[in-house]
């Protein structure tokens, strides 16, 4: 991934580092140490009256091809902003810090006490559900050889270096790679004096992804440069985005074959796809093989020529089987992801509040059809839409109970709106823990809608919309 790394300001004691989407390596071999991130967030994150308390959360990720979120510490943020998160790791470890949808990363180091302050969110930011809103983190000592500014001072110089060369870039001039070979040279003598194999392989993946986009160069001179006889660094984000760009071709070729279609549909065997990757002369390593398996079986299992069953056959074979840790891993996610509110399985398990306070939770609508939907006030199509919801409830609420669930910053935001429009009478709940709905009911984006069976099973995922979902609730109402 091409990383956005700015230093905005620097002073004595301090200065701010803001990374956009970027990647490090981690890794779970060895002795984890603790680490402790002491901060400050900025008072617009802190909970105000009407508002449940404010908490900040330490993710990374649990691999690189599925990018499953995996929690390493939270902490409350008391009434003046400060938080105190404290985790354990083996190795340098790229972060990513949630405050709702606020989203500052950094790196963290094993053995190590961070001081920060979490600046707030733009205030021309957009405010979605999935995507989240990049914010800035303010290091409150100052060290150049940290390993947080190491990275900034290069990506900004590497982000200067892009935009420099941006008509030669677009244009795919080879005269390109002459400039990129001149800043490989230079940037190693800035930075040689460190010794840092984290900043280093950093630097080389950076350069990797940038070369191999242009495309100019033969792919195996890549191969050569950047993979073959190297370390095969799954849990590295840069290497990662190298292995992504320059594997996505390769496996595209053989995932969309007739034989693969074979393979998948019928013989449903992941030792027989492993043979069958062999004939590239680029995944003679099993390692680099089972990856690039999995890499393009999620990216294509959901087209109509795949029958989502043996997909999920491979991938439960894929866990057992494969050589390399990590990889087992990423076909336990990708399996998971795969049965995320998937029809016949049971719905998941919540309890929150009304809005009166009570709580409500799903096993309360057993022996009930429920038309569920996600919703938020900021959302107009929401609110549109439950003009429809309202008219389907005269006609069938006998039969199905119809739960809106709101996805806002504050419980007040929902009963401010049920004031206004005191005609939407059914139930309205509001979703404190927009993460767990988010991983386990996949909500991200609204609104959304589900429909669960008397059972507590999933029935439709995701069900249409209140507009066209009235044929299925024809056919319930026919039951006995």
């Amino acid at each position: 991934m091409n990383t956005e790394c700015r230093i905005l300001n620097v002073e004595v004691t301090r200065f701010i580092l803001l990374l956009f989407a970027s990647g490090f390596w981690i890794l779970d071999s060895g002795f984890s140490q603790n680490v402790t991130i002491n901060g400050k967030a900025d008072t617009s994150y802190i909970a105000h009256a009407g508002m449940l308390s404010s908490t900040i959360f330490a993710f990374t990720y649990d691999d690189y091809i599925s990018y499953k979120e995996k929690e390493l510490g939270s902490s409350p943020i008391d009434e003046k902003g400060n938080f105190s998160i404290s985790l354990k790791i083996s190795e340098p470890t790229y972060l990513f810090l949630m405050i709702e949808n606020a989203k500052a990363e950094m790196i963290a180091e094993p053995n190590k006490t961070y001081q920060i302050q979490i600046l707030p969110k733009d205030s021309d930011a957009v405010q979605t559900l999935s995507a989240p809103i990049a914010v800035e983190i303010e290091f409150v000592t100052f060290e150049y050889a940290e390993l947080n500014f190491l990275i900034a001072d290069f990506s900004s110089r590497y982000e200067t270096f892009l935009e420099e060369q941006r008509p030669l870039i677009t244009k795919k001039n080879k005269a390109i790679f002459g400039k990129i070979d001149t800043m490989k040279i230079t940037t190693k003598e800035k930075f040689s004096g460190y010794k840092n194999p984290f900043l280093n392989t950093y630097i080389d993946y950076s350069f990797a992804s940038l070369e191999e986009s242009i495309t100019l160069k033969d792919r195996e001179i890549f191969f050569n440069l950047y993979i073959k006889d190297k370390p095969i660094l799954l849990n590295n984000y840069e290497y990662m985005e190298f292995f992504n760009q320059f594997f996505s071709a390769i496996g595209g070729r053989f995932i969309t074959t007739d034989k693969m279609l074979n393979e998948i549909n019928q013989i449903t065997n992941f030792a027989s796809l492993m043979l069958y990757f062999s004939e590239s002369k680029y995944l003679a390593n099993d390692t680099l093989r089972e990856a690039v398996i999995l890499k393009s079986l999620s990216e294509y299992y959901k087209y109509d020529l795949y029958k989502p069953e043996r997909v999920a056959a491979i991938f439960e074979q894929a866990a057992t089987d494969c050589k390399a840790e990590e990889n087992k891993r990423t076909a336990l996610n990708i399996l998971k992801r795969m049965n995320i509110m998937k029809p016949g399985t049971p719905a998941p398990a919540f309890s929150f509040q009304n809005k009166n306070g009570k709580i409500i939770s799903l096993s309360d609508f057993k022996g009930k059809y429920v038309y569920l939907n996600f919703w938020a006030s900021w959302c107009s199509s929401c609110i549109q839409e439950m003009a429809v919801i309202l008219e389907l409830k005269k006609l069938y609420g006998d039969k199905i109970e119809f739960v809106s669930i709101s996805v806002d910053k504050k419980p007040d935001l929902m009963r401010k709106f049920l004031l206004k429009n005191p005609r939407f009478d059914w139930i309205f709940l509001y979703g404190s823990n927009v993460r767990m709905l988010k991983e386990e009911y996949n909500v991200l984006t609204v609104p959304t809608y589900y429909l669960i069976d008397p059972k507590g099973n999933v029935l439709k995922s995701p069900a249409q919309k209140p507009q066209y979902i009235e044929p299925d609730f024809i056919q319930i109402k026919k039951k006995k």
